[in-house]
């Protein structure tokens, strides 16, 4: 009886472990092809004609700021309608939204994911370029893995580490700190360009923070309706936080003149839903993966995102790619293939023990 019991209960490992790689790699072609739609909200209007800017480095604040604080609005929007209201679980939302011990962590995420890594993956992209944004992100599965191993004891397998160090190569090259160097030192690169390096660096410290916190709530709730309450939350920073805060430091002529010419741009809000469409699944897939494999892993497999976005640039927009990406890129891939190719006990090891967040559950 207890060796039944037992291999009850390994297929069950198996088959979590099996459907968590399976939503990770859902959400890299998912967040790939998100770029596309990413890089084409800096060239619709408002954003591709520039006359209701600040010149220079603020021009950019600003409209880096306006775009996140959109993207977060139409995500809780097209995900409340179209997936949770799809899946019949419109009623669960606002028992979500009350039961504050799970809540309180998907407000935390959206501050980690919004205005540090979303807004420094988009700030990237209007000052570096899409192919560096999604190459930079890359980094975040180390910081997920190390914040999940430090903060609760997630257990990380001696190959998922290796796999992790190979990211960090990677990440070398991706930087190229003489490039980056040179393109900062440049008297003819856009004012202030370092901020976007500096965006790159958020997005991966934003997302692998997320990744962490997430992980406490979605080991006790469901993945769906706590993701619409992660960007509810997100859309509440924002708007009563971080705008009128932008108010002050920009001016209220300068932030409102954006917010209408944003609004009132129909090639932009359509841009803005498809890129909801891509992103918004995509963090659905990953926020199912976190639970079945862990944070660590959930993140590492997701970072096969670069190429469907290197290619997806290349093909709908005809963007270059430098060598140091695509050899960066490569590298930290095949980090994520050491970790994915395990086999017997290594493989279940990151299955993710949820005893901590059902204890704080009970007090």
């Amino acid at each position: 009886m207890d060796n039944d019991i037992e291999l009850v209960i390994r297929n069950e490992n198996k088959s979590r472990v099996r459907w968590g790689f399976t939503w990770a790699i859902i959400c890299a072609v998912l967040w790939g092809l998100g770029y596309v739609a990413l890089s084409m909200l800096w060239i619709v209007p408002p954003y591709g004609e520039w006359l209701v800017f600040p010149e220079g480095s603020a021009g950019y604040l600003v409209a880096t700021i306006v775009i996140t604080a959109i993207q977060a609005i139409t995500f809780s929007i097209v995900l409340s309608l179209l997936w949770v209201g799809g899946h019949g679980k419109l009623a669960d939302l606002p028992r979500t939204i009350i039961f504050f011990k799970v809540s309180k962590w998907y407000a935390l995420a959206a501050a980690f994911g919004g205005p540090i890594a979303i807004f420094g993956s988009t700030i990237a992209i209007g000052y570096v370029g899409a192919a560096f944004a999604a190459s930079a992100g890359l980094l975040c599965s180390v910081v997920g893995a190390i914040a999940a191993k430090v903060w609760y004891g997630e257990n990380i397998s001696k190959r998922t580490w290796a796999g992790i160090f190979l990211l960090i190569i990677g990440g070398v090259f991706i930087w190229n700190p003489s490039q980056m160097m040179a393109e900062i030192m440049n008297p003819a690169a856009p004012e202030g360009i370092w901020i976007g390096y500096l965006g790159g660096l958020m997005s991966a410290i934003g997302w692998g923070m997320e990744g962490a916190v997430a992980a406490r709530a979605l080991d006790v709730t469901d993945a769906d309706t706590g993701l619409v309450v992660r960007f509810m939350s997100e859309a509440i920073i924002w708007v009563f936080i971080l705008w009128p805060a932008s108010i002050l430091v920009f001016g209220v002529d300068t932030m409102i003149n954006v917010i209408v010419a944003t609004f009132s741009s129909p090639s932009f809000l359509i841009w803005i839903t498809i890129a909801s469409l891509s992103l918004g699944l995509c963090y659905i897939a990953l926020y199912k993966a976190y639970p079945l494999i862990g944070v660590g892993r959930g993140l590492s497999v997701s970072t096969l995102y670069v190429p469907f976005a290197i290619v997806s640039l290349y093909i709908f927009m005809g963007v270059p790619i430098a060598w140091w990406l695509a050899l960066g890129a490569s590298i930290a891939i095949i980090g994520t293939f050491v970790m994915y190719w395990e086999s017997g006990d290594s493989l279940l090891e990151c299955t993710r023990d949820c005893k901590s967040s059902l204890d704080e559950l009970k007090r």
